[in-house]
């Protein structure tokens, strides 16, 4: 399996994508900051992906999968802090969540996949 063929990684990057346009708009310049925090998460999802993908048996796919189930929510919460904060419009959070639930369905779906071969 190809993980450049993989709609879960596509969308995960898409969401990767977005989401450090997004952190460009926030006030700090700090390496601790909620944009850093954003930029490393959204990094960290494909990559978890690609590396479950990469794996031989299901088992140690979950692993990695489990880990981007994680990201995901840690991804969700940064963004409702960010509108809280009033980093980012209402309307932003909206959009930016259409693209979290999407690569959440997907990864979901990847996870229930490979919970069934192992």
């Amino acid at each position: 399996m190809k993980v450049q063929d993989l709609d879960v990684w596509k969308a995960s990057l898409d969401l990767a994508a977005e989401a450090y346009h997004m952190a460009e708009k926030f006030p700090e310049n700090t390496t601790q900051g909620l944009g850093f925090l954003l930029r490393s998460s959204v990094t960290h999802l494909p990559a978890n992906i690609a590396a479950a993908a990469s794996r031989k048996y299901g088992t140690e796919s979950l692993k990695y999968l489990f880990r981007a189930k994680g990201i995901i929510y840690e991804i969700e919460s940064m963004y409702h802090l960010a509108e809280r904060l009033n980093y980012i419009s209402p309307d932003e959070l909206a959009t930016s969540m259409e693209s979290l639930d999407t690569a959440k369905r997907l990864l979901f779906g990847f996870i229930k996949y490979y919970k069934k071969s192992a």
